[in-house]
């Protein structure tokens, strides 16, 4: 049942657009009736009904739930002054606060489409605010980040399901602010619930100073991360070591975290309760004893921030101790499948993520694992049983079961591993022996200790055990990632995680001899991917914001290096580069030297002053020295700083980001290939002698002169083919008379044939961006400047898609442009055709 539940809402999410929910509720009522009706007289009609009414019922699930949350995504980046209640606070690893805030309302400019929630992080010392006051502060906001690149994870739909609307950072550290009366004027339901949060969030803030105050480093913030659910204090090489190693899944309070605290308690109140005489004949200690653990689960619920994998867990943990009040086996399928069921109708959003993924499938397979463990032919024991080696045998049984049961949870999760994050540790299973008897025998017990103890000030040695026990697993975590990083993949099939989750579900709900079938669907699914032709690389990936572009270039087999307009590229998106795309080398931007006029021009006095403007003459004569360097230097980006990167490859395509619109035009003369982040209102190119105004001829003149000047001073003389005097080209000549066409994925302007010069220049701006998400670009013929590009987006009208077509200046959607089917990895003799072949 939660099998066909979770693919009616996958279905759903999927579809690029909305799909009414009235018509899908009322043929899943059908179905539902018709099921009824005939389950008993038509079994297999009956089973196709009863199939089709669970699908319906799934993408009812789905719609309700989106309809119900209703999160509205900020369109664009903006500045402005918000002003908002405090939902949580987290430090992160530099110290720097997180805030969750509740939008009461933003000024200068006011926002027409406010999100509800945003996520700010405050630099700066200040006191930090507690959960329930309410501060302001000019603040950064910018919509949450779509995927990296096509076929990544979408980052915007998962913080629609969350509740956050948008994310950034305050300017200076915020500061408290009076809300007005009608803020305050709540009702009593909803005073409540928001009072029970605040209590809620200063626990769990009270308790995770505790424990850094006793556990100061790494150690604390895993001990927090592992009591409250505060994930953002570890170090950066603390979080690697702990992925690379395989031991990343201690970090979440997942499933292992709430069995030990559940556990613990199960099995010491039965042991403590046995010890009272005539009690166990009397009252059934087993079910007192569950009652108990639920009661710890839920306390341990209610201090974990309510985390997606602490919600799946606790479910799981109630669900399975509940068993014990009608005398049914705790651990079973029926049972799993009984969590996942409620899972999926409280947050069918869930399936689309890989924790809920990975977590069940783990589940799954221990279950089945074990029960054919149990199920093994019994054999002679190697070791005499006598009192010597008894404490060996038991030994041995433990480091059994923790092999066992890594092994079974590392195989089963290794396809959603290699889809989602394009990585699969190698030394995992060493790792979890060695640290999972440290977590269960001395870090949990350690910390359920001082959690209980904190209330009398005892908490001290218990949580200094629980640090002891935490760095030795760090010390472990560390040791084990310098064994290598394991094998990465690349982007997978898009049917390669439906065939392989297939072949887990075969593999471990089967009781017969066809769950064989199961191991044959993923060893074809992974099989596959291993022989497949290697696909051509991209030239150049885009992010859908313009500020990052990525020249990649093969290095070695299956390596990648890739040289950036940064000097410093972005973490967060160049992670997901590197592990989609196999990066073993960056290369980073050179940095052009600041004109002279800028030198010697003095410091405006307020930062925030508007830039003066860069005549048109001066722009040309600094892009036409940085051409005249990227000439020399092939596949390497050269930057003004805050204007403008260029860049010459090896196929001799020019490719130019302008940051600042002067230098539009003097890119459109210089370039093939011009992203721009400025809107498509600025992004436009007119005749670069047109745009000088009077006296252009004589400002020609002085150009000319310059450039034969520098020529002559340049250490490197410039190539031949290089294009880079507009008044001796009829490439710039054409570049500057005719205006790019309208900016299309399937656009390549041609050339003229009369004139035998080359086409306009491609032209890429923030709004197309906006619209198409982050892009991988294959270049072609350079004559015809035509070339191959796969778009992330294709028109899709989803509610976290949405705010891409919003226009702030008409309060108004725009219709989005109807994308062309993605043309992946053109082959090499299609390299050279034009995308005008596909009509948009």
């Amino acid at each position: 049942m939660p099998v066909f539940l979770g693919l009616g809402a996958i279905w759903w999410f999927r579809r690029p657009l909305d799909l009414a929910g009235w018509p899908i509720f009322l043929s899943c009522l059908v179905c539902g009736l018709l099921w009824l009706k005939i389950r008993f007289s038509q079994p297999v009609i009956a089973a196709c009904l009863g199939i089709s009414a669970l699908l319906m019922a799934g993408m009812v699930l789905a719609v309700v739930e989106t309809t119900r949350l209703d999160t509205i995504i900020l369109d664009g980046p903006v500045m402005t002054i918000v002003r908002g209640r405090v939902l949580s606070s987290e430090p992160n690893a530099s110290g720097n606060q997180r805030y969750v805030i509740a939008m009461e309302e933003t000024i200068q400019p006011r926002l027409k489409r406010m999100p509800q929630q945003v996520a700010l992080l405050a630099r700066g010392k200040h006191t930090p605010f507690k959960p329930g006051d309410w501060i302001e502060g000019r603040a950064r906001l910018s919509p949450p980040s779509g995927p990296a690149l096509p076929g990544l994870n979408d980052f915007a739909q998962s913080s629609y399901f969350s509740g956050i609307g948008a994310i950034g950072y305050f300017y200076r550290p915020p500061v408290a602010f009076q809300p007005p009366p009608e803020a305050l004027d709540r009702g009593l339901l909803e005073t409540s619930a928001l009072r029970f949060g605040d209590i809620t969030e200063s626990l769990r803030n009270t308790i995770s100073d505790r424990i850094r105050f006793w556990v100061p480093g790494d150690a604390g913030a895993f001990g927090v991360a592992i009591v409250t659910g505060e994930v953002r204090g570890l170090s950066a090489k603390a979080n690697n070591d702990l992925r690379v190693s395989g031991l990343a899944h201690i970090i979440s309070i997942s499933g292992l975290r709430m069995a030990l605290a559940g556990g613990l308690f199960f099995v010491g109140i039965r042991r403590i309760l046995g010890l009272v005489p005539g009690l166990a004949e009397t009252w059934s200690l087993k079910k007192i004893a569950a009652l108990g653990a639920i009661g710890t689960t839920t306390g341990y619920f209610w201090i974990s921030g309510y985390a997606v994998a602490a919600q799946r867990s606790y479910l799981m943990m109630v669900i399975m101790l509940s068993a014990a009040f009608f005398d049914r086996p705790a651990l079973s399928l029926r049972n799993t499948a009984i969590a996942a069921l409620f899972v999926v109708v409280i947050s069918p959003s869930q399936v689309m993520g890989p924790s809920l993924q990975m977590s069940f499938a783990a589940t799954f397979a221990l279950i089945a694992g074990f029960d054919l463990w149990r199920q093994r032919p019994q054999m002679p024991s190697i070791l005499p049983d006598n009192r010597v080696l008894r404490p060996l045998k038991t030994l041995l049984k433990i480091i059994a079961g923790i092999l066992l049961t890594s092994a079974l949870g590392g195989v089963s999760t290794a396809m959603f591993s290699a889809a989602h994050f394009h990585r699969v540790g190698l030394h995992g299973l060493e790792a979890n022996l060695l640290a999972s008897p440290i977590i269960e025998m001395v870090v949990m017990p350690s910390a359920m200790m001082g959690v209980l103890l904190m209330p009398f000030g005892l908490e001290q040695w218990p949580l200094r055990a629980m640090g002891w026990g935490l760095d030795g697993v760090l010390m472990i975590g560390s040791y084990i990632a310098n064994w290598g990083n394991g094998f990465t993949f690349g982007r997978f099939e898009w049917w390669f995680l439906p065939l392989s989750s297939v072949g887990l579900l075969v593999l471990t709900l089967l009781k017969t001899r066809l769950r064989a079938v199961g191991i044959v669907m993923i060893a074809f699914a992974f099989g596959y991917e291993a022989v497949k032709p290697t696909p051509r690389l991209p030239d150049l990936v885009i992010t859908e914001d313009a500020q990052l572009i990525g020249i990649l270039k093969p290095s070695g087999a299956n390596a990648v290096t890739v040289a950036t307009n940064k000097k410093r590229p972005p973490g967060f998106v160049y992670g997901q580069w590197a592990s989609a795309l196999d990066i073993s080398d960056t290369i980073s931007s050179e940095t052009l030297p600041k004109p002279r006029a800028a030198k010697s021009a003095p410091k405006p006095k307020d930062k925030y002053a508007k830039k003066e403007k860069i005549e048109a003459p001066d722009a040309l004569l600094d892009m036409m020295e940085a051409l005249t360097k990227a000439s020399a230097r092939r596949d390497i980006f050269f930057c003004r700083s805050d204007g403008f990167c260029l860049a010459k490859l090896s196929n001799d395509w020019t490719v130019t980001l302008v940051q600042n619109r002067d230098y539009s035009n003097a890119a459109c003369a210089l370039s093939d290939l011009i992203v721009s982040n400025q809107s498509s209102s600025y992004a436009v190119c007119t005749p670069v002698m047109a745009d000088m105004g009077k006296g252009a001829k004589q400002q020609e003149a002085q150009i000319t002169t310059r450039m034969n000047a520098d020529q002559m001073t340049q250490p490197h003389p410039i190539p031949a083919d290089s294009s880079v005097n507009p008044s001796t080209q009829p490439h710039a000549a054409t570049a500057t008379s005719t205006p790019p066409a309208p900016i299309k994925t399937d656009t390549a302007s041609k050339p003229n044939p009369s004139s035998g010069s080359k086409a306009s220049p491609v032209l890429i701006d923030r709004d197309r961006l906006r619209q198409s998400g982050a892009m991988e670009i294959t270049l072609a013929e350079l004559s015809s400047r035509s070339l191959h590009m796969t778009t992330t987006f294709h028109g899709e009208q989803r509610p976290w898609t949405r705010h891409r077509y919003y226009d702030w200046r008409t309060n108004t959607y725009k219709k989005p442009d109807i994308a062309q089917p993605d043309i992946t990895e053109p082959e090499p003799d299609e390299a050279s055709d034009s995308v005008n072949d596909n009509d948009e």
